[in-house]
């Protein structure tokens, strides 16, 4: 079933991406400079809220972007695939304020905030009455009380207009971008739940007919291409971030900041096609060999 040198094929391509990461953590430096320079006070009719909403949710794409970029650097690749999905939904979040010229999105998320925080107090005060644990009941009841005390502070949350936040696969469709929903943010979403693909992975070297000095060989074209598949979403984190501060500044009209985004987002764009031509390479190299398998459970269901 070996069709190619898996080597110079495979393994090396995918390593290959590593020698992004400089050129990454400059571009990211780079979008945060011209997104500050960026004022929400002139045109734009940025409200109160949406520009607390903006800011807050750049800062923090910005630290969670410097964190996958160290994990790169120190090789915790399963953490900054874990990081990269926090990152790419809210550079969604991020577009999704931006599209709503009045208040009624930071409204909604805060209306989301109190209603799950409420359900989590009720929750806990459940399990605390349950278990007769009587600190627990005490600080239950204590936070579902402060809960309504801040709830008070944002008295006109309910007004008309405003709708529940939508779950992810809504917020990539509206804010244009559901493609991604499906080849990034879903795989990028079993980093954070099971990371049951790698489990998958390792049984599928495990459990194949191979040598041991085989199975090693697999082991490590599998490590290559998890480093790969980091960086690829890596590079995704720092190009959306790039895409929805370039929305902000289209909408401030700051054409400085929208031609200096564009710009950079090209050379990401450069980035993420070596990528997805090494990724389609391997797939037609190794497509032989799969119609080969798929032919004999096929042969082996009929016999």
């Amino acid at each position: 079933m070996e069709q190619f040198d898996r080597r110079e094929h495979l393994l090396k391509p995918h390593l290959a991406h590593m020698r992004h990461l400089h050129r990454l953590e400059q571009l990211q430096r780079e979008i945060e400079s011209v997104l500050h320079s960026v004022s929400l006070n002139g045109p734009g009719d940025f409200v109160f809220a949406t520009k607390i909403c903006c800011y807050t949710t750049a800062e923090i794409i910005e630290d969670v972007n410097h964190a996958i970029l160290q994990c790169l650097k120190i090789g915790s690749y399963s953490a900054a695939e874990s990081l990269s999905r926090t990152s790419l939904e809210n550079a969604i979040n991020l577009i999704f304020y931006k599209n709503d010229r009045t208040s009624n999105r930071p409204k909604s998320i805060l209306l989301n905030y109190f209603e799950r925080a409420k359900k989590g107090a009720r929750n806990w005060l459940r399990y605390a009455l349950q278990s007769s644990d009587a600190e627990s009941i005490e600080r239950s009841r204590e936070f579902d009380e402060s809960l309504d005390v801040f709830r008070a502070l944002f008295g006109d949350l309910d007004t008309k207009g405003v709708k529940g936040w939508p779950d992810a696969a809504a917020r990539f469709r509206d804010a244009g971008y559901e493609h991604f929903y499906h080849v990034l943010f879903t795989p990028a979403s079993d980093s954070i739940h099971s990371f049951s693909n790698d489990i998958f992975n390792h049984f599928v070297v495990e459990k194949s007919p191979l040598s041991d000095a085989e199975k090693a060989e697999c082991f490590e074209e599998q490590k290559a291409e998890k480093i790969s598949f980091a960086f690829y979403l890596a590079t995704h984190s720092v190009m959306f971030y790039c895409v929805a501060a370039s929305h902000i500044a289209e909408r401030a009209e700051d054409k400085t900041a929208s031609d200096r985004f564009v710009a950079i987002g090209y050379e990401i764009q450069s980035m993420l096609a070596e990528h997805e031509a090494v990724t389609k390479n391997c797939i037609d190299r190794l497509a032989p060999g799969m119609s080969q398998l798929r032919d004999k459970q096929q042969t082996a269901k009929g016999s």
